[in-house]
């Protein structure tokens, strides 16, 4: 099941097809970000970027240094001074890719700025994203059952807390959804989903 949000015509028209693209993948822990965006980024020929990729390995060094564990994504020091300058970084990395010609698939959790457009235009502006770039956003509508079972399958130190504390984590997910601006095209990525049929209609999405 999938659904289509055509509420902001501008946003959504690549006028004459040279506009670049810079497609954002959003969505909770285990909802499928990584599965959806490396094949999007197959299908369409695009440059693929995880931001956990660009980032984990430097955020698990700096948390170790600072006394707080590897998998630590939780306290005030990650939430407040290492995760800001992880999506910079990652965004940052967007815009180098999209100055060289190529369009781009991002996967990146973004749960606390779907909430908030004016979120995203202070992440715009620090990484410097061109208003003439067609960024795109994709939300993945979790399946907190589903998600569970991705996330034990994966067995990263970074989610231990969640498992740990996985009602509370549960409450603190429920009900997220994109505000109005973002546009975004909502992927319920439940049991009767199926990605290959979903991505037919991200592509006819992406091509408008």
């Amino acid at each position: 099941m999938s659904i289509f949000n055509w509420s902001n015509k501008k946003n959504n028209t690549n006028t004459n097809g040279s506009k670049k693209q810079l497609i954002v993948i959003t969505g909770c822990a285990g909802s499928g970000k990584t599965t959806m965006g490396k094949e999007l980024a197959r299908q369409l020929g695009y440059a693929y970027i995880d931001k956990d990729t660009v980032t984990r390995d430097f955020t698990d060094y700096i948390l170790v240094k600072s006394g707080s564990s590897r998998g630590d994504r939780e306290s005030d020091l990650y939430r407040n001074d290492i995760l800001p300058i992880e999506y910079k970084i990652t965004f940052k990395l967007c815009r180098e890719i999209l100055s060289c010609g190529s369009n781009v698939v991002l996967t990146i959790p973004f749960i606390g700025q779907i909430k908030d457009w004016s979120k995203w235009l202070g992440i715009k502006n620090q990484a410097k994203i061109e208003d003439s770039i067609d960024v795109r956003f994709i939300w993945i509508k979790h399946d907190i059952d589903k998600e569970k079972k991705n996330i034990k399958k994966r067995n990263a130190s970074r989610d231990e807390y969640k498992l740990s504390h996985w009602d509370e984590y549960a409450v603190s997910i429920d009900g997220i959804e994109p505000t109005e601006a973002y546009n975004a095209y909502v992927y319920v990525n439940d049991c009767d989903a199926k990605l290959s049929d979903t991505l037919e209609e991200v592509i006819t999405w992406i091509n408008k």
